[in-house]
């Protein structure tokens, strides 16, 4: 952080004697700069901040960045704006509108997980939009967010390239580069998102010579780590993205950038690509190894050759500004009437080559192709148009909302309804869609709010693009229409890590310009009350972040067979007033372990009640009720009607129809240790 503080100091020195608040607000801002690689970097380490420890944390930092603006500025909200008004009040509303969802759904902490999520864009959309805009400062933004992005994924690049000099533990799908965020489609729209903000910087001739070189030199590797994730959804979005930026942009930017980065990228691409022992489970046999080695030899030439040519072809840059036809373009009208000739062209020659018959067939593939089963390898994914499970996630979702069209069925339950309303036998937590799981968890009601928080930040930023700043809301515009595109199919939302820049990014771009009029200020002696309120919104990610560590350390004890542990641990997370039923759960596996199934019944049973539509509660409570010998037929049948495609619920039910009590307790203990090693309950993957 020291070295980027004196990298900017260096750089914004001159924009910082303009400051009106003096050394005090530069050095505000420089944290705030550091903040932002910082907090997204830490999240991408912390498996994309999935889980609720990480994203609390970085909320608590955030309230405690806005407590020290708010006492210490002299206008801590000076940067507030109507073009960040709308989508921060959406934002906040659809924050709101997750807590009181658990005056419905009965179920607390889902609904709790959810809104500290939504929380923490809050806070980061409030706290870099309170400071005024300026192209200087939103550029080293730009830089910083980038550079830390770019870092995440050479990172994940080196630990599928060279396994041995940055080693990492196999996951689910490892055949896909998920490192470190441990999901693919996630390290990939990072990757899409850096690769839209990096190509802006090497093209940037506001920016400093060495930015442009080094974002040129940088993204050979950024393509390489994208292709390596096989995301589908993330190369497509990262073409639309930069295909925007160049249309967005204006056009004698771009040659010189094009020419440096294109050539080079392609090559990276196809060593990558030809490496096809990296696309298997197989990556760190010592064949795979081997081509590992060469790919990163011919990235790392790649990215010198980029950047050593983007420097060489620096003098290009400005004698595209000097041409008469870049001084003085043709008038609008001729301008839209190029561009209307080129569109027509290009659309008569494509359906001419039959793009029309093409598109129906891969539309027809799409929906009509599930891809559950489908075996081929992971290169081959790349032109499989199949929806891979997604539709019938989507038509669960529409399902679920249609029980609840208002008010949805609280924040969170997706997972909970889902069970009862699939088609297939997926095992999912998320919708795969932000605006559909949006739909059914939270109604109308929310479906309306996050189209307000996406299509504002997206109009905000559209509305700047004709500015002075053409360029630099160009490049922002075309990384938030990547990640609004891909929310639409998987779960970003939910991973922190990809879409806290874009609030960052947001908050900023959107800030009240130093156009010399006064903004938004605050008397003395109210400053006291919002500090105040900011630290009342950290409460609630302390609580549930502190809880769910307890929590996951209790699953750990339990993995490791020392109930002693897990237990003490469980019953911890409960005292921090976040109480989860797998805590209680932790608790009744533990007691049947220890021969104690009496005092299992009643732990089970809170973990139902905490969580009535769960199948995972109610089949606990079956199997702590046969273990004590009680009926546990209401429970098995309860846990059966909230998911009927389950085998191992069937199974269980079969089981258990015997009305011997001594038949039950004799089922019992095969029944939960064949739960806990399947990896379908909770409690196994906390």
């Amino acid at each position: 952080m020291s070295a980027g503080a004196v990298g900017v100091g260096s750089q914004v020195e001159a924009a910082a004697g303009r400051e009106r608040g003096g050394p005090l607000e530069w050095i505000g801002w420089i944290a705030l700069v550091a903040l932002a690689p910082a907090a997204v970097g830490y999240l991408s380490f912390s498996a994309g901040g999935y889980f609720p420890s990480a994203p609390g944390f970085v909320a608590i930092v955030l309230a405690q960045a806005l407590v020290l603006r708010t006492t210490l500025a002299a206008r801590p909200f000076e940067g507030f704006s109507w073009a960040l008004g709308v989508p921060l009040a959406g934002l906040v509303l659809y924050a709101a509108w997750q807590l009181t969802s658990a005056l419905w759904s009965h179920a607390t902490a889902r609904a709790l997980d959810s809104y500290d999520r939504t929380l923490l864009y809050v806070l980061a959309l409030a706290l870099f939009g309170s400071v005024r805009y300026t192209r200087e400062r939103l550029s080293w933004l730009v830089r910083a967010l980038a550079g830390g992005l770019a870092v995440v994924c050479l990172i994940g690049l080196v630990s599928r390239v060279l396994p041995h000099a940055w080693p990492t533990a196999s996951s689910f799908y490892n055949s896909r580069l998920n490192y470190p965020l441990t999901y693919w489609n996630a390290e990939g729209m990072i990757a899409a998102i850096t690769l839209i903000l990096g190509f802006h910087l090497a093209a940037d001739r506001a920016g400093h010579w060495s930015v442009r070189v080094l974002a040129a030199a940088v993204l050979p590797g950024v393509a390489a780590t994208l292709l390596l994730t096989f995301s589908r959804g993330a190369l497509g979005v990262a073409a639309v993205g930069l295909l925007a930026y160049c249309l967005l942009t204006r056009v004698h930017t771009l040659p010189s950038a094009l020419i440096a980065v294109v050539p080079a990228t392609a090559v990276a691409l196809r060593s990558a690509w030809d490496a096809t022992l990296l696309a298997t489970n197989r990556a760190t046999t010592p064949a795979a190894v081997a081509q590992g080695r060469h790919v990163a030899i011919v990235v790392g030439a790649c990215m010198l050759g980029a950047g050593l040519l983007r420097g060489a072809l620096l003098l290009m840059d400005g004698r595209l500004a000097d041409l008469p036809l870049v001084r003085r373009p043709p008038r609008r009208a001729v301008r839209a009437g190029a561009g209307a000739t080129v569109a027509a062209l290009f659309l008569a020659l494509a359906l001419a080559l039959g793009a029309f018959g093409f598109a129906h067939r891969q539309y027809d593939r799409f929906v009509h192709g599930n891809g559950a089963a489908h075996a081929a390898q992971t290169r081959d994914r790349l032109t499989d148009p199949t929806n891979n499970g997604r539709i019938s996630l989507w038509k669960a979702a529409v399902r679920i909302y249609r029980t609840q069209k208002l008010h949805g069925t609280g924040a969170g339950t997706y997972q909970l309804y889902y069970s009862r309303y699939r088609s297939e036998r997926f095992y999912v937590v998320d919708a795969h869609s932000l605006y559909l799981q949006s739909l059914a968890e939270l109604g109308l009601v929310g479906f309306v709010l996050i189209l307000v928080v996406v299509l504002g930040i997206l109009g905000g930023l559209a509305a700047r693009i004709r500015g002075p700043d053409r360029a630099l809301y160009a490049a922002l515009f075309a990384a938030t229409l990547a990640w609004a595109i891909h929310q639409a199919f998987d779960w970003d939302w939910q991973m922190p890590a990809v879409t806290l820049g874009v609030f960052i990014l947001a908050g900023l771009a959107l800030a009240r310009p130093r156009d010399g009029r006064v903004g938004l200020g605050g008397l003395p002696a109210a400053r006291t009350f919002v500090a105040l309120g900011w630290l009342v919104l950290a409460v609630a990610p302390l609580l549930v972040s502190t809880s769910y560590v307890r929590l996951h350390r209790s699953a750990q004890e339990l993995q490791r067979g020392d109930c002693v542990a897990a237990k003490r641990e469980a019953l911890s997370s409960l005292s921090l007033s976040a109480r989860r039923p797998q805590a209680y759960v932790i608790v009744g596996v533990c007691d049947l372990v220890q021969g104690f199934a009496q005092a299992a019944v009643p732990a089970m049973a809170e973990a139902a009640k905490l969580e009535p539509q769960s199948w995972e509660d109610q089949f606990w409570l079956a199997a702590a009720r046969a273990a004590a010998g009680v009926d546990p037929h209401a429970a098995i049948r309860r846990a059966v009607a909230l998911d009927p495609l389950e085998p191992g619920l069937r199974n269980a039910l079969r089981r258990l129809s015997s009305s011997s009590p001594r038949e039950w307790e004799r089922a019992a203990p095969r029944l939960r240790s064949e739960a806990l090693a399947s990896g379908k309950f909770a409690i196994t993957s906390l």
